[in-house]
């Protein structure tokens, strides 16, 4: 027989024992379902449904640090550099660093520091001894909204801040057709830069422009035709390895004792895309051609309309345009312009199947004009301006808007206002002011795009074309998110 004392302890030893059993099982479960609830959480954080998953578009914060570069003209007689600031910005000390005038097709300087200029809002100031290529450099409160330009004899230089990856579509290496590419180095370290070249069957080997060398405040000038010679145009798609630059492309016409030598500053596009408009198209164009690049590995189809005053439409004849991958191609546009549904062309539109880089070149009289797509502004604007006779074309707006143009004088006071209506697929022209010196360009409703046509004396007559560009008011901090 057993105790009554003995069983109650067996039965007390059989409880402990399950007891412990129970709690093994419990770790194990939890062991084994831990990890599952993490990978779930990690999945629908991750699942497309999150709001807050894939990529995101960047923040913006105060801008602190913003730098403009001014090439410089085609001669020595072109006009200083002058500086004013978008509407509503307070402005403050710019520094300032210049480099001699260029002498020759290629070269190189350096940009020497000079005297700093201040410039605040609702006034314009001119950078003393600055014809060569100029650097301004803002900090703090003086860094938003910086406007520059200078006045050109025969053409006028486009002043902007530093690129990494853009495309110069339409440049020359020929005994006829030339380009000289200055590069400017603004900062304190050496600047590395690769070009790309793309004819009509895709990319060309040039090791020449691999990896060229911009030292620290350094300016470099490169003459195509010496460089890498070629008989027919190409596009140059231009890379920053390491540093910052500004490019900028000039484009010489000789018809080699048919006519006039004539220059031009060749835009560059900084965002191929499949749908863009170019605008200023002079008047009855000579040799209007259109360049086309594809930077991708598709072929692209690109459909052309012309832009008026009064609508947007496809012109009779227009081609259908395909573009191979990685290539460049070349559009004789003189059957379009001939007869009298060309008249009030401002601007052409351009939707492609793909994104696309492009130019329009033309003569206007004997003058070049290049041309490249305008960039959209969906802020206020401002822009230095040519002297003498000139006229704002305004277009792509995406809605019926009232758009307010104020043109001020050299001293930066206003001395007239005035309101363009504008509507979807259509252009609008006004003219500005012989004694305007700068312009601001509000839109407050719908994007636009906007070029300053001037008519350049000295020599003789031209047009030069000015893409207002959006300014520099804030700093974009892209969302970086783990792999």
């Amino acid at each position: 027989m057993t105790e009554p004392g003995s069983t109650e302890k067996a039965g007390a030893g059989r409880r402990a024992s399950v007891s412990r059993g129970r709690r093994i099982d419990l770790l194990v479960a939890l062991a084994i379902a831990a990890p599952a609830v993490v990978a779930l959480s990690v999945g629908v954080i991750g699942g497309e449904d999150n709001p807050l998953s894939g990529p995101q578009p960047p923040t913006t914060s105060a801008l602190t640090s913003a730098t403009m570069v001014c090439p410089g003209g085609l001669t020595g007689d072109d006009g200083a550099v002058r500086v004013t600031r978008t509407p509503d910005v307070p402005g403050g000390e710019l520094a300032v660093a210049t480099a001699p005038a260029a002498r020759g097709a290629s070269g190189s300087s350096a940009t020497k520091a000079g005297k700093p200029v201040t410039v605040e809002q609702g006034s314009t100031v001119e950078v003393p001894s600055s014809t060569g290529p100029t650097v301004l450099d803002g900090r703090g409160a003086a860094a938003p909204g910086i406007a520059a330009g200078r006045d050109g004899e025969l053409a006028v230089p486009e002043c902007r801040g530093p690129s990494y990856d853009e495309w110069l579509v339409g440049v020359g290496a020929s005994a006829r057709y030339a380009t000289t590419i200055e590069l400017v180095n603004p900062d304190d370290g050496d600047a590395v830069v690769d070009l790309a070249l793309h004819d009509a069957t895709g990319p060309v080997e040039e090791p020449a422009l691999r990896g060229i060398e911009v030292p620290p405040h350094g300016v470099k000038r490169i003459d195509l035709a010496t460089a890498a010679p070629r008989a027919e145009a190409t596009a140059a798609h231009l890379t920053v390895v390491r540093g910052r630059v500004t490019a900028t492309a000039r484009n010489t016409w000789d018809p080699l004792g048919r006519g006039v030598v004539s220059t031009d500053f060749l835009p560059a596009d900084t965002s191929p895309s499949s749908s863009s408009l170019i605008l200023g198209v002079p008047k009855k164009p000579a040799q209007p051609t259109l360049q086309l690049a594809n930077p991708g590995d598709d072929e692209v189809r690109v459909a052309v309309r012309f832009v008026t005053e009064q609508a947007a439409f496809t012109p009779t004849g227009a081609p259908e345009i395909s573009v191979p991958p990685q290539a460049m191609e070349t559009v004789d546009l003189t059957k379009l312009f001939k007869g009298a549904t060309a008249d009030g062309v401002v601007g052409i539109e351009l939707e492609a199947s793909g994104p696309v880089a492009s130019s329009f070149m033309a003569l206007s009289g004997d003058d070049l004009v290049l041309l490249a797509p305008t960039p959209s502004l969906d802020e206020p604007a401002a822009a230095v301006v040519p002297s003498g006779r000139k006229s704002v074309v305004l277009g792509g707006a995406e809605r019926t808007a009232v758009v307010d143009v104020v043109s001020y004088d050299a001293a930066g006071k206003e001395i007239r206002a005035d309101k363009v209506e504008i509507g979807t697929d259509r252009g609008a022209t006004l003219s500005l002011p012989d004694d305007a010196a700068s312009i601001s360009v509000v839109s407050r409703n719908t994007r636009i795009q906007a070029v300053v046509l001037a008519a350049t004396g000295g020599r003789r007559p031209g047009l030069a074309t000015l893409r207002v560009r959006p300014a520099e008011l804030r700093a974009e901090i892209p969302v970086v998110e783990p792999d």
